[in-house]
C-alpha cells in the first residue's frame, strides 16, 4: 500500500514490515519536524529503504548521528581513514584510505554489536560499488515471528539468556576464510563475553522481539553447547520463513537503514572473483535499556 507524508513516498516492500521512502534529503541539513516524521517510520516498518545517488562519507556520519551516538568497530582496520565513523564492508581496497572487511564463507542470521555490554540499535548501511548479481543483503522480522510463536515456546524462552561472544564470532569467520587472524588477547579483553536476553522489548514501541544469533552466541544459560544451539536453530529456522524475509537487491546509492532490535540480517554470497562490493556502515550505538528483558 502506497501512502503519502509531507515530501516522502512510502510503499511497504515485505509481508509484515520494510518500507521504500523517498523525499528524504541525506545530505545537509534536515528540519527535525522532518527527521521526526522519518524516525516514525523508522520504528513503523524497523527497516528503511532510502533510494540515493550516492551520499558523501561525512554526510553518511552526520545523517547518521542524528539517530544517536556512534560505534567505532571493533575490527578498526577495516574502517575508513577519513571517517572512522565507517565500517569498510566488502572485497574492495584503496591504499591509504580502506580496506573492507571480507568473508569468502556464508554469514550467519545476527544483529550487529551484539558482542558489546549494550548492542547496538540501529545500522545505516550505503551500496557504494554493487555487483550486477548477488551480495543481497537478507532481513528476518523476529517481531512479528516473536509473536508468531505458540505459547508454550514463548514461555519456555522468554526469560532466557545468551552469552554473545566477539571470540565466538570470529572462530566462526576463520571456518570459512581461514586467513583472518585469531582474536588478539588485547581485543578479547576490550569485548569479553555478555550475557543479553533471548527475548528483548523495544524501549520506544515495547515490541518484544527475539535476539538469536547463532554465530555470536556460545551458549545459552543453563544449557549445554549443544542444546542452546538445537534450540537457536529452531528459534531461526522459525523467524526466517518467508513470510518474514525481505530480501534487499542492491543498486549503487541504495541506503538501508534498519532497527537491530526489530529484525536479524544476513548477506548473500556474491562472485568475489568476478565483481568488486563495497558498503558503507555506520553503526548507532544502543542504550543500556534496549538489553533489559520484560
Amino acid at each position: 500500500m502506497d501512502t503519502t507524508m509531507p515530501r516522502f513516498q512510502v510503499q511497504q516492500i515485505a509481508e509484515t514490515f520494510g518500507a521504500m521512502v523517498r523525499g528524504i534529503g541525506i545530505s545537509g541539513d534536515i528540519p527535525q519536524p522532518e527527521f521526526a516524521a522519518f524516525l516514525d517510520l523508522f520504528h513503523r516498518y524497523h527497516v528503511l529503504v532510502v533510494p540515493t545517488d550516492g551520499v558523501a562519507p561525512a554526510d553518511l556520519v552526520a545523517f547518521s548521528r542524528r539517530f544517536g551516538e556512534l560505534e567505532i568497530h571493533a575490527r578498526v582496520e577495516n574502517t575508513l581513514k577519513s571517517n572512522p565513523e565507517i565500517f569498510c564492508v566488502g572485497n574492495a581496497e584503496e591504499l591509504g584510505l580502506f580496506k573492507a572487511s571480507f568473508n569468502t564463507g556464508v554469514e550467519q542470521w545476527h544483529g550487529d554489536s551484539s558482542y558489546r555490554e549494550v548492542p547496538s540499535d540501529a545500522s545505516l548501511f550505503l551500496g557504494v560499488i554493487c555487483p550486477p548479481e548477488g551480495g543481497d543483503t537478507w532481513f528476518a522480522d523476529v517481531v512479528s515471528a516473536w509473536r508468531d510463536l505458540d505459547e508454550p515456546t514463548r514461555q519456555a524462552i522468554e526469560h532466557l539468556r545468551g552469552v554473545h561472544d566477539l571470540h565466538t564470532l570470529n572462530e566462526f569467520g576463520r571456518r570459512h576464510s581461514p586467513w583472518r587472524p585469531s582474536l588478539s588477547d588485547e581485543r578479547r579483553r576490550e569485548f569479553p563475553p555478555v550475557s543479553q536476553p533471548l527475548v528483548r522489548v523495544h524501549p520506544v514501541t515495547g515490541e518484544k522481539s527475539m535476539f538469536i544469533c547463532p554465530a555470536v552466541i556460545s551458549h545459552i544459560e543453563g544449557m549445554s553447547v549443544e542444546a542452546s544451539a538445537d534450540l537457536i536453530a529452531r528459534l531461526v529456522a522459525h523467524a526466517t520463513q518467508e513470510k518474514y524475509v525481505y530480501r534487499h537487491q542492491w543498486r549503487t546509492g541504495d541506503l538501508v537503514i534498519w532497527d537491530n532490535r526489530c529484525v536479524l540480517h544476513t548477506a548473500s554470497l556474491f562472485d568475489h572473483t568476478k565483481y568488486q562490493r563495497l558498503m558503507f556502515r555506520t553503526t548507532v550505538a544502543g542504550n543500556q535499556i534496549v538489553a533489559q528483558a520484560a
